[in-house]
């Protein structure tokens, strides 16, 4: 479980205090989801396998589960899945409740569902999607974590959501560029991707190794990170306060976290403090980047 726990974004909104009923998680951003993931696409589903697969639900499960599989033709290759026109995507059919049947012993009705939140996502034959995919641990598939859904894009809403996640991922495909860009805009965005995308921890699960970047890259993270204004959010954007506590600055890198004053915008003494912090003790700082453990 703790693994679960560790790979939740720092923006969920989770009503814990609340009762168990009114209990709810938010997905993620579809732009987080996107730079989180292994393979990011847009495509349609032509077909579900008659057959089912049994593979495992996570790396070092003690069990296998079945999966339907549906094959997705490639529409447009956002990130990864390079020289693939179809991409077999796997998920956990919800099981099928007899309505009338009689409740189990204890008066919980049968056919209660997860919420929306937390089922899996499932898939259909004639579904146009975007699809935020991670290899199965038994690598014969991909598949959709819990907390990055695909995004319809027969809906407009969906439609909306693929240009600035496309222009993320463009600029992520050629970080170095995007870092030593002339628009500070490209700079701050290509930054607070990259921190998302190196402290994310496997959607699936797994064990990870703290690598360090180079002292270079580090250096054009930080320095495009600090360009940004913190203040707000706009859309297409990462949220920059879940980028800063990704990072994990602790007093050991030299980090004092500043109290908040009264009337003060708190994001704005985040920059301030931070901004010195790189001129001191954040010159020589190396920003880590999680990697999978392989057996």
């Amino acid at each position: 479980m703790r693994w679960f726990l560790r790979i939740l974004p720092v923006a969920l909104v989770a009503a814990i205090a609340a009762p168990a009923s009114g209990l709810v998680i938010a997905m993620k951003p579809g732009i987080q989801r996107a730079v989180t993931a292994d393979v990011v696409v847009t495509g349609k589903v032509t077909a579900i396998e008659k057959e089912m697969v049994e593979a495992l639900p996570f790396p070092n499960s003690p069990n296998k589960v079945q999966y339907k599989v549906a094959v997705v033709k490639i529409e447009a290759r956002l990130a990864g899945a390079e020289n693939m026109t179809h991409i077999k995507v796997g998920f956990i059919p919800r099981p099928v409740v007899d309505p009338s049947a009689p409740p189990p012993p204890g008066g919980i009705r049968p056919g209660i569902r997860p919420r929306p939140g937390l089922a899996m996502p499932e898939l259909k034959e004639g579904d146009e999607m975007l699809l935020f995919l991670s290899k199965n641990p038994d690598g014969t598939f991909y598949v959709m974590p819990n907390m990055s859904p695909p995004i319809d894009l027969k809906t407009d809403a969906g439609k909306k959501e693929v240009e600035p996640i496309k222009k993320l991922l463009t600029l992520l495909a050629d970080p170095m560029k995007g870092l030593k860009s002339d628009k500070a805009e490209d700079r701050y965005l290509t930054a607070t991707g990259l921190i998302t995308k190196y402290r994310a921890y496997p959607a699936i699960g797994g064990d990870v190794d703290q690598v360090p970047v180079s002292a270079e890259e580090s250096k054009l993270i930080l320095k495009g990170f600090a360009q940004g204004d913190w203040s707000k959010a706009e859309p297409g954007t990462l949220p920059a306060l879940n980028c800063f506590y990704q990072l994990g600055l602790t007093a050991k890198d030299g980090w004092t976290q500043p109290q908040p004053q009264p009337g003060a915008n708190y994001s704005v003494q985040l920059h301030d403090a931070f901004v010195k912090w790189m001129d001191g003790p954040g010159k020589t700082y190396l920003v880590k980047k999680n990697v999978a453990k392989t057996k």
